[in-house]
């Protein structure tokens, strides 16, 4: 990995997926114990525990059942936010419950795994925060913007003080960088302006407590991702979804100088791909980089409960030996 991100050539791409398991992440045992199950099952390069989405959200009142399956996500039946007005209410909390339970997952995977397997914490941004914790998700957190644009900011800051907090701790139990995740930058949700005012500064607020990290990873989850709004962020790696709509891993290095973190599908169109078909998919990324600068990974989690072969052919393909 040290290699790739100094922009040296690797002996070997390196490779990792991520998958949520909905019965095994409720409790830090269940998670960690999960986590280690995959990592001694695969040796992936660098992991990145799946956390539960809700996580944060439950701080400020999302309430969400437990799942009855591995591949049942689980639904919130209570929003924090269900009405504009509700959005006033958004204070800054402190680190508890859930969101504690990471810390503690994270301190005992790092443990688990010694300083050599890279280990990543996963944090999304305050405005996708936001949007899982609003009733109308997406849709309502943007028009807030129009609607009620000061309390929409005053939410932001005390959601980016919290998760501030959470990766200080993190930070501060020697984990390698976090999986810092943005959702709501897509083609026709915001323009520039308004990212530079909603989303820009908690996010530099955030990534800087989490500026020790070697290893920190932007992800821009979706399709027609606004690329260009993120060039400039500080983590050494970016992570998206080559879909068609957004930019090619050579195109993402030319624009952002970064390692490139992508290559595969996520959910759902990863457990409906062939292993040679995602095999082949490996090869031609590894080609198109020329096996420099970058990783292998899916564009989003893979597709949880699913046929596990998968994951193994991915690994193994980033794993041939390439002719030299």
């Amino acid at each position: 990995m040290s290699e790739v991100l100094s922009g040296r050539r690797p002996d070997r791409v390196p490779v990792s997926v991520w998958l949520h398991n909905f019965t095994r992440e409720q409790t830090p045992a269940d998670l960690i114990a999960e986590t280690l199950r995959l990592q001694e099952k695969f040796q992936f390069d660098f992991v990145k525990p799946q956390s539960p989405w809700q996580s944060a959200c439950v701080l400020w009142g999302t309430e969400v059942p437990q799942s009855a399956s591995a591949d049942e996500f689980p639904i919130a039946t209570r929003f924090a936010v269900r009405k504009d007005g509700d959005v006033e209410g958004i204070t800054h909390k402190p680190v508890t419950g859930m969101l504690a339970d990471q810390v503690e997952v994270m301190r005992d995977v790092r443990a688990a795994l010694g300083p050599d397997t890279p280990v990543v914490a996963t944090i999304f941004s305050p405005m996708m925060t936001l949007s899982f914790m609003h009733e109308t998700g997406k849709a309502g957190v943007l028009s807030l913007m129009h609607s009620n644009p000061r309390a929409l900011a005053k939410a932001l800051a005390n959601i980016a003080k919290t998760l501030t907090d959470f990766a200080k701790q993190v930070m501060d139990i020697g984990i390698d960088g976090v999986f810092y995740a943005s959702t709501t930058c897509n083609s026709g949700e915001l323009n520039r302006t308004e990212h530079d005012d909603f989303h820009a500064p908690f996010d530099a607020q955030i990534l800087d407590a989490c500026a020790g990290g070697w290893m920190n990873i932007l992800h821009l989850c979706g399709t027609a991702v606004e690329a260009e709004f993120f060039a400039g962020y500080a983590p050494p790696i970016f992570s998206w979804d080559t879909s068609p709509e957004n930019p090619t891993l050579s195109e993402m290095h030319e624009l952002t100088d970064k390692v490139v973190l992508s290559g595969i599908p996520g959910k759902p169109a990863f457990g409906e791909t062939s292993a040679e078909d995602l095999e082949a998919r490996v090869a031609a990324s590894i080609a198109e980089m020329d096996g420099m600068h970058q990783i292998i990974g899916p564009g989003c989690s893979v597709n949880p409960g699913g046929d596990e072969t998968l994951i193994s052919a991915v690994v193994n393909a980033a794993r041939k030996p390439r002719p030299t």
